[in-house]
């Protein structure tokens, strides 16, 4: 039940940092029998490879800087996000990715942090838009759930959960949603148009910590719920911090990050010295929609 991560490139900050140091390209990085391997023979391979998306990323990151300010606070808030719902995975889920924990931090979710702040900077939140939203917003819940892939499995737990057997426990040792089964199904705090329709409405449905649902079936499988906070939903004044986060939440898509990037790098002047990172910044400038336009 849980969003899938989608990680962007595979972080190449400290070997390009690498092969940009020390006092010439010939210097050795390897050093073999057969031969060495140079910080510019290097340097041209990772270019080769990354070197496209990579340097985009880097020239946006500082056009974007320019404009927007993301801090630690808000990068650590970010990646304990990524924790609360990936639980012990997350480490060796980054590992494969090719991110350490501080690489993540610093190339990853702060160039999605930035890119955010762009797209948020268009979306109207006068309180006309935010009272209009109100009227069908609900509250984040928070909930935990065991998923198994077989009926009669879960109307035995069902059974277990509602006789007194401890929830969480149950869920380590039978739910194969592996990455909330480690925080005993616990589940990040979501709101409605989250998750699939029949989890969604089964969550809603339970008003009272502790209160747990029928087996439920989606095209995941089949799930116990458990209610651990609904907040209620009070008035417009009092809610509305939360309408306003939850409401540039749902406007902030890829495709707004991506218009929010390509009017930022229009006015930024973008020159590009090397020509064989020319390709670069296709997807900010408009050829990479032209280009496919024309190979239909």
């Amino acid at each position: 039940m849980k969003k899938k991560l989608v990680l962007g490139m595979v972080s190449m900050m400290g070997l390009f940092s690498l092969a940009a140091c020390g006092n010439s390209a010939n210097d050795a990085v390897v050093e073999t029998k057969a031969g060495d391997v140079t910080q510019q023979e290097l340097y041209d391979a990772m270019k080769a490879k990354v070197g496209d998306q990579y340097v985009s990323q880097l020239a946006m990151t500082k056009i974007l800087e320019d404009k927007y300010k993301v801090t630690d606070k808000e990068i650590d808030a970010a990646y304990k996000t990524f924790e609360d719902q990936y639980g012990d995975q997350l480490a060796s889920m980054l590992q494969q990715s090719g991110y350490t924990e501080k690489s993540f931090k610093s190339d990853y979710l702060k160039f999605d942090l930035l890119s955010t702040k762009a797209a948020e900077a268009s979306v109207d939140t006068s309180d006309k838009a935010l009272e209009a939203y109100y009227k069908t917003w609900q509250p984040n819940i928070t909930v935990e759930h065991i998923l198994v892939a077989d009926k009669a499995k879960a109307d035995e737990l069902h059974k277990k959960v509602t006789t007194g057997g401890n929830f969480e426990e149950l869920a380590k040792a039978n739910s194969t949603d592996t990455g909330s089964a480690t925080q005993g199904g616990k589940l990040a705090p979501f709101g409605p148009g989250k998750m699939l329709p029949q989890f969604e409405k089964a969550a809603y449905a339970l008003k009272n910590k502790g209160d747990i649902s029928p087996v439920v079936k989606t095209d995941a499988g089949y799930h116990i719920i458990k209610m651990l906070d609904h907040p209620a939903k009070t008035d417009f004044a009092k809610d509305k911090a939360q309408v306003k986060k939850d409401y540039l939440a749902s406007k902030v898509t890829a495709e707004s990050k991506t218009a929010a990037l390509e009017k930022l790098y229009k006015k930024a002047d973008v020159k590009i010295d090397d020509k064989d990172l020319k390709d670069a910044f296709k997807q900010y400038d408009g050829s990479a929609s032209t280009d496919s336009s024309t190979t239909k």
